[in-house]
């Protein structure tokens, strides 16, 4: 379970270690082409590098026009990524349907490692010690911009199970629009703030039950159907 629990998720393989750079850039041109081509509606892109890849950027441009949202991290190089020379896509393509993602830590200040832009980063997620799967079966604490990046896809997940009209530009509107603000983070990410998926459905007119913030989170800590029996009965 996470932040949009009654999702398909289409796993994508696109790297690997030991193929040479050129080779994970065409696989990556590839798998943002079948995503696109199957039926994706939200491509999460933990990933990224320095340079610009002309076939890379046509295939983003093609899931621009096809109404598919790119949620791009925006890289772990304690950078400012407005400058030239620090530029990191594919958030920094600036597509009307990328979103870019730094992390913060549990004090919704940039972890250390975060890339960040005024112009060229959107908004901040939680990034820090994130608790979730890893490989053979296993789960374990990871830190970075891949990590908030998933945040953003999940709240973007919940915008559409709501309202599958919305376009990517408007859902990245809603997102930046209901971020939590933070003086730290004003001089960082266009938004100036952390997201905040309860602000981001409210914004879209959604009802949501009222609901003490202490019985939600003991609620998430005895799992999905704890949660959903307290909303219930608030």
């Amino acid at each position: 379970s996470g932040v949009a629990q009654n999702v398909s998720i289409m796993a994508v393989k696109y790297y690997a270690e030991g193929n040479s750079g050129t080779v994970n850039l065409k696989n990556t041109v590839k798998a943002i082409e079948w995503a696109v081509n199957n039926g994706a509606k939200i491509i999460n892109y933990s990933g990224g590098g320095p340079e610009f890849a002309e076939e890379e950027y046509l295939a983003l441009k093609k899931a621009e026009a096809k109404g598919v949202l790119v949620v791009a991290a925006a890289g772990n190089e304690r950078s400012d990524t407005d400058l030239p020379e620090n530029y990191y896509y594919p958030s920094a393509y600036r597509l009307t349907n990328i979103i870019s993602v730094a992390a913060t830590d549990i004090n919704n200040k940039l972890i250390r490692s975060s890339n960040w832009g005024k112009t060229k980063v959107d908004v901040t997620a939680p990034g820090e010690n994130i608790f979730s799967t890893l490989p053979n079966g296993r789960y374990g604490f990871m830190t970075g911009t891949s990590q908030a990046t998933a945040f953003v896809t999940g709240i973007a997940a919940l915008l559409l199970s709501k309202d599958p009209s919305l376009t990517p530009a408007r859902i990245k509107e809603i997102i930046r629009g209901s971020v939590d603000e933070y003086p730290e983070l004003k001089a960082k990410v266009a938004a100036g703030g952390r997201v905040n998926a309860k602000k981001a459905l409210l914004a879209l007119g959604i009802k949501l039950p009222a609901m003490k913030e202490t019985n939600v989170i003991r609620s998430i800590a005895r799992g999905p159907s704890a949660l959903m029996e307290a909303l219930t009965a608030e």
